[in-house]
């Protein structure tokens, strides 16, 4: 279950508006809700809110957060040589 701590941290990390970007992030690692369809945005609000507990998309969830942290820090860096030239 996502904890406080972690809901902070992707709302910081994807933004106030995340369900959109984690539902896409889903569709493309073929993660399906019990009934094999996509999960809706407000499924997505109460794993993140921590009230659903569901291991594979809060992995998943985790996973996006890590991506997207490696890549704001690789274009922050790509940013800061070329600003040196």
């Amino acid at each position: 279950m996502i904890n406080n701590q972690e809901r902070t941290s992707i709302i910081k990390t994807l933004g106030k508006q995340y369900s959109a970007t984690i539902s896409l992030h889903l569709k493309k690692k073929k993660i399906k809700n019990a009934i094999g369809e996509d999960f809706t945005r407000q499924s997505i609000r109460t794993f993140v809110n921590g009230m659903r507990e569901n291991e594979q998309v809060e992995l998943a969830i985790m996973q996006l957060v890590n991506k997207t942290v490696k890549a704001k820090k690789a274009l922050q860096l790509k940013r800061q040589r070329l600003f040196k030239v």
